[in-house]
């Protein structure tokens, strides 16, 4: 396309000015616009082959397409209901707030057992709660005495300090 030109398509000129008295001419003339020959002509025995030709086209398995896949419609579904389930499920005004009862007695000996302090067990005692209940459920409970042998074997260096000779 020509870039200098605005308007790449032109008319003969005076072509219009004599347009209308040819075409008034044409129309005039009783000869025929339409050709007698037909330009298009039916193939020979067509009419007579065509169901033949037809009937071997409608045989044909159709190519089906469903408009609703079941497998996108499962998958769909799947993931909506793990978004639902995560969303029902996470515990949005919940926070965890741990407090000193929350833990339990064996860690806070631990605790104690594994971290050295210049605390002797009457200021640790002084420190921790205990309460009637506590001192109740000791004294219910019976003390074996293979822990008291245990304790005694750990905690005693030399046998001669618990005075048992004096006692008896």
């Amino acid at each position: 396309m020509n870039k200098n030109n605005k308007h790449p398509f032109k008319t003969p000129a005076g072509y219009f000015d004599s347009f209308q008295n040819e075409l008034m001419a044409k129309l005039s003339e009783d000869k025929v616009a339409m050709p007698k020959d037909s330009a298009f002509k039916v193939p020979e025995n067509y009419f007579e082959t065509f169901n033949d030709k037809l009937k071997g086209k409608l045989n044909k398995e159709p190519k089906v397409i469903q408009l609703y896949p079941v497998k996108k419609i499962l998958a769909f579904a799947a993931s909506v209901a793990a978004i639902a389930i995560i969303f029902l499920g996470y515990n949005w005004n919940e926070k965890d707030v741990l407090n000193f009862s929350d833990l339990a007695n064996a860690d806070i000996e631990a605790y104690f057992e594994n971290n050295e302090f210049d605390l002797t067990s009457y200021e640790i005692a002084e420190a921790l709660p205990f309460t009637d209940t506590e001192f109740s459920n000791m004294l219910n409970s019976p003390i074996e005495n293979e822990n008291i042998l245990d304790y005694l074997s750990d905690n005693i260096n030399d046998f001669e300090e618990l005075n048992l000779q004096d006692n008896e």
